[in-house]
């Protein structure tokens, strides 16, 4: 029953980041579209636009920052796999960064919390719409923590692939698995 839930839950966190990507996406899309249109052909500029599109693109770049961890598409410098020798000691080293990035991802979303709050308290509002700025910053603080939620996942099976003495494999790649249909009918 449990494993269920959780299994819906992680579904449901997965397809909204999915919609929240897609949608900002198109958005920012169209928006660009329509304020090259409108300012180029008819010469008129368009109020707010550029302002709604960068809105559109913190919540895009925070969310599928999320997503990067998930899918373990993250910035990495791999330099050290030349230098180790062995594929133990590159997943032990693969574990401590993880450790290291987890925590760095947990201090900067402490820093967050904290600007969200504080935006919340203050109300800051845009330069040209006036809209409150805590839409934009809550993106920060909910990024930060899809990104902290899947590094502390990716040590956990880190730590367990070291201690079975089987190879990683990242939750996104389990879950690829369970999704595809076997081939063994053809």
């Amino acid at each position: 029953m449990t494993h269920s839930f959780f299994s819906s839950i992680h579904t449901a966190m997965l397809l909204l980041q999915r919609y929240v990507m897609g949608i900002t996406t198109t958005v920012i899309a169209v928006l660009i579209f329509v304020q090259v249109l409108i300012r180029y052909f008819l010469d008129i500029p368009l109020y707010g636009v550029e302002e709604i599109a960068a809105y559109m693109a913190v919540w895009l770049y925070f969310v599928g920052a999320g997503y990067g961890v998930y899918r373990g598409n993250h910035i990495s410098a791999s330099v050290m796999d030349l230098i180790l020798s062995t594929q133990r000691s590159k997943d032990l080293f693969r574990a401590v960064v993880g450790v290291i990035t987890f925590t760095l991802i947990c201090w900067m979303l402490l820093i967050c919390i904290d600007y969200f709050q504080w935006s919340v308290r203050r109300a800051p509002k845009s330069p040209e719409l006036r809209l409150p700025l805590y839409y934009v910053h809550i993106a920060m603080v909910v990024g930060l923590g899809l990104m902290a939620f899947y590094s502390f996942i990716e040590i956990v099976m880190r730590i367990i692939s070291l201690r079975k003495r089987e190879d990683y494999v990242c939750l996104a790649a389990i879950d690829d698995n369970k999704i595809k249909p076997s081939n063994s009918g053809n």
